[in-house]
């Protein structure tokens, strides 16, 4: 989610012929994509608004829903603990291979000794994979800190080629992403989750609906209590979708139905349409929570300084370069407008992000050097690391004036 456009041609061809070749590009594209791709079931919107997955009811909400439709979904987006203790709620965001900095944040954040039960947890692409650990507790560290590892994420850096994920689905395999979420998603931890939701925390996923448009939140917890024999398969799916990059990794279909009707939705990178995800757009205030009011957390995978890089005058570069840019922008919106929501609300608010810059190999999706490295600055973040003191979580609100770091 090789161009060699930029580079002369060799040979001699006339500008007739030249012309030629860029007027069939795209019937090309059309006729290769229509070759790998399955067909799918046509469906109306009015169908998709309507459609549930079989066999579980009220285990997902669009964050963009209407005012009116708030109270409908209140147990699905708002902690029901009803415990008298400040309650710790942790945002975790998109950011590819950064989700090294949340694991390390979260574990350095257990050896000091004071990280807390959270109350809700979110979680949008890379950091779907971190959420459920960080959701579980700190009996999880030691497989969290082993998602990012080399060896973990060998698989993940095979690709089929730059071709499939032009003209297929992506150009890595669905099977290796999906064989890291399954290799973790045990019934210990499920039934872990399915407790912790019981007692009123909230476990919530985002993906992004492709067909709709619209940001998917699913309430992890719902699915994890349900016994429904088939709810491992159904968070497996949830999970790979949220952290499926596009054109990096294939999206997922998930089984739907509407009046009577059967078809598949698809779900794709919960970070195409929001970086980071704590509440439901439309939630005017805390008030009727009651209450005190929580500790929010947001680790941020990724850097939001803006880095000053020569780009070369390559498509695939300066589209990278513009996704990247798309990425930060998005990220520090959300990030302000969450910050603004906890001062108006007199909640605290709490930020950790990747500050400095950290060399990366843009040739493979999963840069075994660059994880340990944001493993690492992530852990010092929070706890104690050799050569370096203690940095504990400061209050932060972002400053559009910050400048560009080298």
């Amino acid at each position: 989610m090789a161009d060699k456009s930029h580079l002369p041609e060799k040979g001699v061809s006339s500008a007739a012929a030249a012309g030629a070749r860029r007027g069939m590009l795209p019937v090309l594209l059309a006729f290769l994509a229509s070759c790998t791709t399955p067909a799918r079931t046509p469906h109306s919107a009015a169908e998709q608004l309507a459609a549930t997955v079989p066999g579980y009811e009220g285990i997902r909400f669009h964050a963009d829903m209407a005012p009116t439709e708030l109270a409908a979904h209140r147990e699905s987006f708002l902690p029901q603990s009803g415990q008298a203790r400040r309650a710790s709620w942790l945002a975790l965001s998109a950011g590819g291979a950064g989700g090294a900095f949340g694991a390390g944040v979260l574990t350095g954040w257990s050896e000091r000794g004071d990280r807390p039960d959270f109350d809700l947890v979110t979680g949008v692409s890379a950091g779907a994979l971190l959420a459920p650990f960080a959701f579980a507790g700190p009996a999880a560290d030691r497989e969290l800190a082993g998602l990012f590892t080399a060896a973990s994420v060998a698989r993940l850096n095979r690709s089929r080629s730059l071709l499939a994920g032009i003209f297929g689905q992506g150009a890595l395999p669905a099977r290796e992403i999906r064989a890291l979420i399954d290799a973790h998603l045990i019934d210990a931890r499920i039934e872990r989750i399915a407790a912790r939701h019981r007692a009123g925390a909230r476990l919530l996923i985002v993906t992004t609906n492709v067909d709709a448009q619209r940001s998917t939140v699913w309430n992890i917890g719902a699915i994890a209590a349900s016994g429904r024999p088939n709810r491992l398969r159904l968070i497996g799916d949830i999970l790979e979708a949220s952290a499926s990059i596009p054109a990096i990794f294939p999206p997922v279909r998930i089984a739907v139905a509407a009046g009577g009707k059967t078809f598949e939705e698809l779900h794709a990178d919960g970070g195409a349409m929001r970086q980071v995800y704590l509440l439901p757009d439309a939630l005017p205030s805390l008030a009727e929570l009651g209450g005190p009011r929580p500790d929010i957390h947001v680790i941020v995978d990724a850097e939001l300084a803006p880095r000053f890089r020569v780009i070369p005058q390559q498509s695939i570069r300066i589209a990278e370069r513009a996704l990247e840019s798309l990425e930060k922008a998005n990220a520090t919106r959300v990030i302000a407008h969450l910050a603004d929501f906890a001062r108006l609300n007199r909640a605290s608010f709490r930020l950790n992000y990747i500050d400095r810059a950290i060399p990366i190999d843009r040739r493979i999706p999963f840069d075994p050097a660059y994880m340990q490295a944001a493993l690492h600055l992530g852990r010092s973040r929070a706890g104690p690391a050799p050569g370096r003191s203690a940095r504990r979580w400061g209050a932060c609100f972002l400053r559009q004036s910050e400048k560009a770091r080298p």
